[in-house]
C-alpha cells in the first residue's frame, strides 16, 4: 500500500507544482510581461511599462518602445507585448520645440502664463501646459504637455485633445497616436 500511495503523491505534487508555474507572472524563473489591454484591432490600448517607457515607434503592425526590460513590441493586431531586439540608448531628447518636423511649427511660452501656444499652418493652438514632446505625420502634428495630448490637422485648421491627462513622449505613423506617461504606454487609432 506504501508503494502505491507513494507514485500518486509524487505525481499530484508535479501537477500541482506545473500548474502554479503556468499561472506565474513574477518571480524567479518568470519573465515579467507588459500588461496590456486592446479589445480587437484598431482600437485604443494602454500597457504598463517596467519603469519609464520611451524611444517610440509605430510601424503598420506594431508599436516598439524600451523600458528597463530593453526593446519591447507590441502588436497592433492583438495586444501580444514581446521582448524586440533594438537599440534601446537614451539618445532622444524630448522635442519640445517642435523643431525638425516636415510641418514648420513654432512655440511660443510666455513666461508669466503656465500654457504654451503652437503656430502652424498659419494658425495658432492654444494648449493646456508646456510642451514635452512634439510628432508629426504628413499633415498632422501631435503635441503631448503636462496636461493634454492634442492632434493639430493643419490641413482643416483643428485642434483635437485626445487625452486630458498629458504625458511625456508622443509619436504618429501608420494611422496611430502612441504617447507615454512616464510607465504608461498609450495608442490610439486616428481612422
Amino acid at each position: 500500500m506504501r508503494i502505491a500511495v507513494f507514485p500518486v503523491l509524487f505525481a499530484a505534487l508535479l501537477l500541482t507544482s506545473a500548474c502554479s508555474r503556468a499561472n506565474q507572472t513574477s518571480g524567479p524563473g518568470t519573465v515579467p510581461a507588459a500588461k496590456a489591454s486592446a479589445a480587437s484591432p484598431g482600437k485604443p490600448f494602454s500597457l504598463t511599462a517596467e519603469g519609464e517607457a520611451y524611444g517610440l515607434h509605430v510601424t503598420p503592425d506594431y508599436l516598439s518602445f524600451c523600458d528597463r526590460r530593453g526593446g519591447r513590441s507590441l502588436s497592433l493586431l492583438d495586444a501580444r507585448e514581446s521582448s524586440l531586439e533594438r537599440n534601446c540608448a537614451k539618445i532622444e531628447e524630448p522635442n519640445t520645440a517642435c523643431s525638425g518636423l516636415a510641418l514648420d511649427v513654432a512655440v511660443r511660452a510666455s513666461l508669466s502664463e503656465p500654457n504654451d501656444t503652437v503656430d502652424v499652418g498659419g494658425s495658432s493652438f492654444p494648449l493646456r501646459g508646456r510642451v514635452h514632446d512634439c510628432s508629426a505625420e504628413g499633415k498632422v502634428l501631435a503635441v503631448v504637455t503636462g496636461s493634454a495630448v492634442i492632434l493639430i490637422d493643419t490641413a482643416k485648421g483643428t485642434a483635437t485633445e485626445v487625452s486630458q491627462q498629458g504625458g511625456d513622449r508622443v509619436t504618429l505613423g501608420s494611422g496611430w497616436i502612441a504617447w507615454t506617461d512616464r510607465s504608461k504606454v498609450h495608442g490610439l487609432p486616428l481612422n
